[in-house]
């Protein structure tokens, strides 16, 4: 097996924007950080739901009230 190496043109406006900005800068789901973090809680408890068989409702709720202790606890 050969492998070439190819020149990437730098006219190419998908290889451009991606090296420029960040999925969180380009996708319109993840640019409100709220709606993020919504997102993100949904996505690991469906993962995390297929696994175990728990509803994934309850799974969000402990999430959230972890992510809700973690922020309550003073650093000293």
């Amino acid at each position: 097996m050969r492998y070439v190496w190819l020149p990437i043109h730098p006219k190419n406006r998908y290889t451009t924007i991606m090296k420029e900005n960040s999925l969180s800068q380009t996708n319109r789901h993840l640019k409100n950080p709220v709606k993020a973090q919504q997102l993100v809680t949904r996505s690991i408890a469906s993962s995390t739901a297929i696994e175990t068989g728990e509803p994934i409702a309850v799974i969000e709720q402990k999430i959230n009230r972890l992510r809700s202790a973690v922020s309550r606890v003073a650093l000293a």
